[in-house]
């Protein structure tokens, strides 16, 4: 290898130009007001199950597929808080507040990947820094094989909102727990698809009493609620009687945003 002489690593170090001295200054200034912009956006978690990740109600229950974002009322949420704001969704289907499910053969899905328990703190960890966190889960604990009231159903769903109290720091960072907004599910509707009926039998008439669990578990708890059946006129309007339909979506983007600027501090 030849040696480096003092004239060739001279020349190495000498000074760049002025003028691309001033375009890496420019970039570094635009780079970190980009950083120092992003780090000021809210970021909102969204926690829920199939009504949050959007799932498009068929008539015979068979396999779906996904609204688009500007069809689903956290993307209609997204829209109406603008773009200073971050809306982070985690929505899966079948996840209950803190209840395993069942086994599925020859899939990935384990019985434990459903409990909205067990998943949040990860979730909340991997997303941070997060300013609220909203949660809309207790539907699919209405299934018969669990024997929940709604009263065991919104006393589980606090049970999640203290779980976000307490995440502060995450894995190894400094950032504080979020906030976070309770938000009782809507109600159930006839379901018109028999084996879906015999899941969760009895689904219906519990369902009516979510309203109230919920405002006075999280009254109890000191945690902001806000009631889903309200905001689009009572029980689910898919043709399953489950989901949303595309005008429940709008009706609950349009109470829920003003709930979350609320919550997270707005006058």
């Amino acid at each position: 290898m030849e040696p480096i002489s003092y004239r060739s690593l001279h020349n190495r170090c000498r000074p760049m130009p002025r003028r691309a001295a001033l375009t890496l200054a420019a970039f570094v200034s635009t780079a970190l007001g980009t950083a120092v912009a992003h780090a000021d956006h809210r970021r909102i978690l969204i926690y829920g199950d199939s009504n949050t990740w959007g799932y498009e109600a068929r008539s015979d229950g068979g396999p779906t597929r996904r609204l688009p974002p500007d069809r689903r009322w956290t993307g209609l949420v997204q829209q109406a808080l603008g773009p200073d704001d971050v809306l982070i969704e985690d929505g899966l289907n079948l996840r209950t507040t803190d209840l395993d499910g069942e086994d599925w053969p020859g899939s990935v899905i384990r019985p434990d990947t459903i409990n909205g328990a067990r998943h949040l703190p990860a979730s909340i960890a991997a997303n941070m820094p997060v300013d609220l966190v909203v949660i809309m889960l207790g539907t699919n604990d209405l299934q018969a094989r669990y024997r929940r009231s709604a009263t065991d159903i919104a006393k589980a769903a606090v049970g999640l909102a203290q779980i976000v109290q307490s995440s502060a720091g995450g894995i190894g960072t400094a950032y504080p727990a979020p906030k976070v907004l309770l938000v009782s599910p809507v109600e159930m509707a006839a379901v018109p698809i028999e084996e879906w009926g015999k899941r969760y039998a009895g689904g219906q008439d519990r369902s009516a009493g979510f309203a109230a669990a919920f405002r006075d578990a999280a009254r109890k708890a000191g945690i902001p609620a806000f009631d889903a059946a309200a905001a689009i006129g009572g029980a689910a309007h898919g043709i399953d009687g489950i989901h949303l339909s595309e005008a429940d979506h709008r009706k609950l983007a349009g109470g829920l945003a003003p709930a979350i600027r609320e919550a997270l501090g707005e006058p």
